[in-house]
């Protein structure tokens, strides 16, 4: 049988999210976040990509990026599988960590851009975690509205910062973009057609959620 053929597009940018098999914490410790945060930087020098959004969740992970020079399957397969064995050596456990292959779905135009950057960053609150996805630990959206974390002291928000641009996703709002990406993730302008598409494309539902 002859293989599938890849399709990738230099330049593309992709929503993709992994989770853990059987639903499982892919997160146990906040050493473990630290460390899924030192691989992508780690991939990311050896084969550069953009990270314009990115949540890491305690059963599953998003990230809007964006791949000029490589194809995300390269990408991403080295993230999983240096992330999936450092979890394993470090809380003494075997097998397999997360759910087969990633899901990724290419993003076709600004409005999916933008959408797709506000369901990352609203996946805490969706989940019920807390009502305001600035104070999430481990998400990138306090850096798209506040100027509060410009030379954060926390490892783990240092090392967020270092690895998401911020400058596309605040380019689409003129004036105060800060502000306008804020009210556009938290305001009361109904996104559900929105939201069921990309959880379609994602096949994401309620059971993935902590």
């Amino acid at each position: 049988m002859a293989r599938k053929k890849r399709i990738w597009y230099p330049g593309a940018c992709y929503h993709v999210m992994s989770r853990g098999i059987r639903r499982n914490r892919i997160f146990l410790s906040r050493l473990d976040y630290i460390r899924f945060l030192e691989i992508v930087g780690e991939v990311r020098e050896k084969h550069p990509f953009t990270i314009h959004s990115l949540c890491l969740m305690s059963n599953h992970f998003h990230m809007l990026i964006e791949t000029p020079d490589t194809e995300l399957w390269i990408i991403m397969q080295k993230i999983l599988s240096f992330y999936a064995g450092d979890f394993n050596r470090g809380h003494d456990l075997k097998g397999h960590v997360f759910e087969g292959r990633y899901t990724a779905s290419i993003i076709e135009n600004d409005r999916h851009f933008l959408e797709v950057s506000r369901y990352i960053h609203l996946n805490p609150v969706k989940a019920c975690m807390l009502d305001d996805p600035q104070k999430y630990d481990y998400s990138s959206y306090r850096f798209f509205v506040s100027d509060k974390y410009k030379k954060p002291r926390d490892k783990v928000l240092k090392m967020m910062k270092d690895l998401v641009d911020t400058s596309r996703v605040l380019s689409y709002f003129p004036g105060d973009p800060k502000d306008q990406y804020r009210m556009f993730v938290e305001g009361r302008a109904n996104h559900e057609e929105h939201e069921q598409l990309i959880r379609k494309e994602m096949r994401e539902d309620e059971y993935w959620l902590p």
